[in-house]
């Protein structure tokens, strides 16, 4: 997820805070249950969101597949960081030295998908505990993202409240099929986790199969695979079976297996 996201007057969302330390009673949930003997986190979120949002329906989800931080740092929706406060502070009275933030995030760096890029990274924002006014498609959302002790290890689950059942399966079906989609991207495995990679995209675009330097025999057997392959799509479907096709290139260094690589992409 990047860390900025498009600005937008959502209509005002139903909140129901109790008396807190922070403007958020559902974080105080989330820290006294990080600080004390543990409880599920998820068991204890959910009954704390159903206290305190009583009129909305709760729809609880792992935030992969269907990232809706990152569905809306796409442009398909708003997600605007609720403040830390629900009303401002005075300036001349300090905050109280016992508030709690009402957000966590670390500040994390990500590599170039390729080694050799130009680029040298970005930087993200990794929620770990984060609530957002969310707007799609004329809904409104509430929406917290909270990364807590939901089994042996820490996981990152999604709270989504809006007025309907309806309009949480739809906004979870429009995010998760844009994450199914590769849009103008490729796929690459690098620091232990898929990233899509647009740049890497465009530098396969001008690869044709002159600037393979292979066997002729060879080159136009593989040729003639990938070809029968890519016609194969509709016969894959009308047999119910996956339509994939893996194939795996070995030899030293200097023998085209990038290019062999790269060439696909723009089959």
């Amino acid at each position: 997820m990047r860390s900025q996201f498009p600005t937008v007057d959502a209509a005002p969302l139903p909140f129901h805070p109790a008396k807190s330390k922070s403007a958020d009673p559902i974080y105080d949930t989330f820290y006294h249950n990080s600080t004390a003997p543990r409880l599920n986190t998820n068991t204890v979120l959910t009954s704390a969101l159903r206290k305190h949002y009583p009129d909305l329906h709760l729809t609880i989800t792992a935030t992969y597949p269907s990232n809706l931080l990152g569905f809306a740092a796409a442009g398909h929706a708003f997600a605007v960081p609720c403040s830390t406060t629900d009303e401002p502070q005075s300036h001349h009275r300090p905050p109280s030295p016992t508030a709690l933030p009402s957000d966590l995030k670390w500040r994390r760096y990500i590599a170039p998908a390729r080694k050799d890029a130009l680029s040298s990274g970005y930087l993200v924002d990794n929620v770990k505990f984060g609530r957002f006014a969310y707007t799609w498609a004329s809904h409104t959302y509430i929406l917290y993202n909270v990364v807590g002790a939901h089994s042996v290890y820490d996981e990152e689950v999604s709270y989504l409240l809006s007025s309907s059942a309806q309009a949480n399966d739809d906004l979870l079906l429009a995010a998760g099929a844009f994450w199914n989609q590769l849009h103008d991207e490729i796929l690459v495995f690098d620091d232990g986790y898929w990233q899509k990679s647009h740049e890497l995209w465009q530098s396969v675009q001008k690869s044709t199969w002159d600037d393979v330097i292979l066997d002729p025999q060879m080159k136009a057997s593989i040729v003639g695979e990938m070809n029968k392959f890519f016609g194969s799509q509709k016969r894959y479907k009308k047999l119910k079976v996956p339509w994939k096709r893996g194939i795996i290139y070995h030899g030293p260094p200097g023998k085209s297996i990038p290019s062999l690589f790269s060439r696909p992409q723009t089959s």
